[in-house]
């Protein structure tokens, strides 16, 4: 659970660093934005997942990707709301971010397992 809790700062912080250029106090904001991000998917996701699921079935299934990408932002935003911080980042940034961020964590899931 600890080995899975800091693959996700661990790429949280190649998201901050090196996709959007975010530097100093990385360390918390990532493990900050890490809790919020569990606390989201856990009680936010499902209930999107179940709203969604027409336009999910009409995208065969593309739509999680851009839901999941909405929630990472939603956590972002909380995250600045939390840190007292304000970068404003794009949609496509978000994205970007996003999927750099399922792709570092997956790697070292597969890594460290």
């Amino acid at each position: 659970m600890l080995t899975r809790f800091l693959i996700h700062v661990v790429a949280l912080l190649f998201v901050f660093y090196v996709v959007w250029g975010i530097r100093g106090g990385v360390l918390w904001a990532a493990v900050v934005m890490a809790l919020i991000l569990g606390l989201v998917n856990a009680i936010i996701r499902p209930v999107l997942l179940i709203l969604t699921l027409p336009v999910t079935i009409l995208t065969l299934g593309l739509f999680v990707i851009i839901l999941n990408a909405l929630l990472f932002g939603l956590s972002f935003a909380i995250l600045q709301g939390i840190m007292n911080v304000h970068f404003a980042l794009t949609f496509a940034q978000i994205l970007i971010g996003y999927l750099i961020y399922v792709i570092v964590s997956t790697v070292l899931t597969h890594v460290v397992h």
